[in-house]
């Protein structure tokens, strides 16, 4: 009816609407079966060209048609979740004819009739498709820029690990050169969202929960520099001790703007530039297709130190924008452009006290500042100490006891591949020295305890700048106490001690001694640990001429020592047997250094009553003072020669006699290798 307006006319009469791809499946039949038409419209142009050869390939309208219409249904199904190729190729910024290159590699691992079909247009004898075959079916014709741009080291594909090279011979002329899709790609565009998991090693993606950034115990003037360094795409660097919550800031201001993160742990990415930027290269992919920005934890462990070369140039090139990253402190090279730096002071008491009282909701305010001040601990291990304590506590009531079994607990995971935990079973009593070297082992205590009060209040840290850490060497011959003392400076702080075994540290491989070195003190520092160096010379021995790549090794050993222990913040105990072996450097960054003499024989007569227990049985006048006076040793001989009497005496069934005393005296003297002193 010429009548009827266009407006009351059925909507079928108009272009039919577009619908949307249902599913994943369904969007990968349609592409394969689009791609197959494509290879069969090759073969047969290719044919056709055997008779002239002056024709031009091209691809016939009626496939570019229905490519068109898959086309319209994939920007119909644009944001949906199970239909993921649609999200690579925009995420990834893909060319037209680079997202079907990836197809075309699919078609020929997933279609069995496709890849015969390809065979059939290779002119070479291989398994994989050549550039010649990818550039038939993808580009319509034998030439094209495109092709020598978008397959070329630089580009895309390659670039970010979709595209592999499988003829693996870099003298293979171009059209040879065989290609397939990456496992990653084929995962991608099979609905596999989560991180690559050949990954694993040195990446990982945050889970997006945590503490807010009001939550967090920092200062309102580094959360305001960190959101505003935000606002630019560089790398925005939080410095500090490990532990201090420099994470967990970034984290929160990333959640707060609803960014993903997906952390890089620095220290394990390849020392190799080639390998790294591959490692790099993946790292920019999974952050474009998940959505996700990076945060590089120790990015100072990615510049160069001792032989291993400077890769952060690398990092700049390879991530660009929005970089995160974590640093113990300034990282000084020529950047290209500058990053922003955020600097986060060391934690106060007040500071810690509310962490420990959010960390232990039944301790009052006044038990929280006494847990702060006891254990001034990095907010990190803090809360792990925390949880630990109430796990062991269970349904009792909260005891100290419980609060150091759980930092123990956190000490030993955080330490124990490198140091042993001592335990010490004396006591000061137990201890003989003259009364200046006790005078020695007092001043080091008071060093600690009231540090706090005068590099804080007091102000000298701000004087000082660095090297506010405790640093003690105990030097003397063998058996003098100085393991001992050590332990009982421990003891007296309540804190733990850890000694270094020099076997899990020293490595042969370049720049790891550092790394487990760096890794060391770092626990240390943040689980507020003393650090025992038991025979220091062999780590600490003075820096030689180089003669050789052990020696310049050996020295950078020592170098990487001094500058940690410059800006180390906790305890580190020394000692040795050999005072003159170590490295003048040291003396200078120690905060006292207690020499240990073999004792008189006052002081040997005072070991020997103090080294037999009271509930040993005895019997008889021992002649302890005759034993002090004839044979010269020091305290760790005396106890060996006292154990050695009591199983003598236990052996023969009697108590503790002067006959036993003195045939285990006469036994250790010899072991000492000294010769017998002369007696009537």
């Amino acid at each position: 009816d010429a009548s009827e307006s266009i407006a009351t006319r059925p909507k079928s009469w108009g272009p039919a609407p577009v619908e949307a791809f249902p599913d994943r499946d369904a969007h990968i039949r349609e592409r394969l079966t689009a791609v197959r038409a494509r290879v069969r419209s090759a073969i047969e142009q290719a044919n056709k060209g055997a008779v002239d050869e002056h024709a031009v390939l091209k691809v016939p309208a009626h496939i570019r048609a229905a490519e068109a219409r898959v086309s319209a249904r994939e920007d119909a199904t644009r944001g949906a979740a199970d239909v993921p190729a649609v999200l690579l190729r925009e995420r990834l910024g893909l060319s037209a004819s680079e997202d079907l290159i990836l197809w075309t590699l699919l078609a020929h691992e997933l279609c069995p009739a496709t890849r015969k079909m390809m065979r059939l247009l290779a002119t070479e004898e291989v398994s994989d498709p050549t550039t010649d075959v990818i550039r038939r079916v993808v580009y319509g014709d034998s030439y094209s820029p495109d092709a020598w741009r978008e397959l070329s080291p630089d580009g895309t594909l390659r670039r970010l690990g979709l595209l592999e090279r499988t003829d693996r011979v870099a003298e293979t002329p171009d059209h040879r050169q065989t290609w397939r899709m990456a496992r990653r790609a084929i995962a991608l565009l099979h609905g596999v969202a989560a991180v690559d998991d050949s990954m694993s090693s040195f990446v990982e993606a945050l889970a997006d929960v945590g503490p807010a950034v009001s939550e967090l115990v920092v200062g309102e003037r580094e959360v305001t520099r960190v959101r505003a360094a935000f606002e630019s795409p560089s790398v925005v660097i939080v410095s500090g001790r490990v532990g201090q919550g420099r994470r967990s800031l970034l984290h929160a201001v990333a959640r707060e703007r609803g960014l993903g993160v997906l952390m890089v742990r620095g220290q394990a990415l390849a020392n190799d530039r080639d390998q790294v930027v591959r490692q790099l290269q993946a790292i920019r992919r999974e952050c474009l297709l998940l959505g996700l920005v990076p945060l590089v934890r120790d990015l100072e462990s990615v510049g160069a130190h001792g032989e291993v070369p400077d890769r952060l140039d690398l990092l700049e090139r390879e991530l660009p924008g929005l970089v995160l990253a974590t640093s113990r402190g300034p990282v000084a090279r020529p950047w290209r452009c500058t990053p922003a730096v955020i600097e986060l002071p060391p934690m106060d008491s007040a500071q810690l006290a509310i962490l420990w009282g959010r960390a232990l909701p039944a301790a009052t305010e006044d038990d929280a500042a006494y847990l702060a001040t006891l254990y001034p601990l990095a907010p990190a291990s803090l809360v792990a100490a925390a949880r630990a304590a109430l796990k062991v506590c269970g349904e009792d009531a909260m005891t100290p006891s419980h609060i150091a079994e759980g930092i123990r607990t956190v000490l030993d995971s955080q330490l124990g591949a490198f140091a042993t935990r001592l335990t010490i079973s004396q006591s000061w009593d137990d201890l003989v020295l003259p009364e200046d070297q006790l005078a020695s082992v007092v001043e080091l205590l008071a060093r600690v305890r009231e540090r706090h009060r005068v590099y804080e209040s007091w102000g000298f840290g701000r004087k000082v700048g660095k090297g506010l850490g405790v640093a003690g060497l105990l030097s003397g011959p063998p058996g003098t106490g100085k393991t001992m003392v050590a332990g009982l400076i421990a003891h007296a702080l309540n804190t733990e001690i850890y000694q270094v075994d020099l076997s899990k540290i020293v490595s042969k491989w370049i720049g790891e001694t550092e790394k487990n070195l760096g890794a060391l003190f770092d626990a240390a520092e943040a689980g507020h640990a003393i650090l025992l160096f038991d025979e220091a010379d062999a780590l600490f021995g003075k820096r030689t001429a180089v003669k050789s790549s052990n020696d310049r090794h050996a020295n950078q050993e020592v170098n990487f020592l001094l500058q940690r222990l410059e800006t180390f913040s906790g305890i580190c105990l020394l000692t040795t047997n050999h005072e003159t072996s170590i490295d003048e450097a040291f003396r200078r960054r120690l905060s006292t250094h207690i020499r240990f003499e073999t004792p008189e024989v006052e002081e040997r007569q005072r070991l020997w009553r103090a080294l037999l227990p009271e509930s040993a049985p005895t019997s008889g006048d021992l002649k302890l003072d005759d034993l002090a006076a004839t044979f010269v040793m020091t305290g760790g001989y005396i106890k060996n020669a006292v154990v050695r009497a009591a199983f003598l005496a236990a052996d023969a069934k009697s108590a503790i006699t002067a006959t036993h005393l003195r045939h285990a005296t006469h036994l250790e003297h010899e072991a000492m290798g000294k010769l017998l002193p002369f007696t009537r």
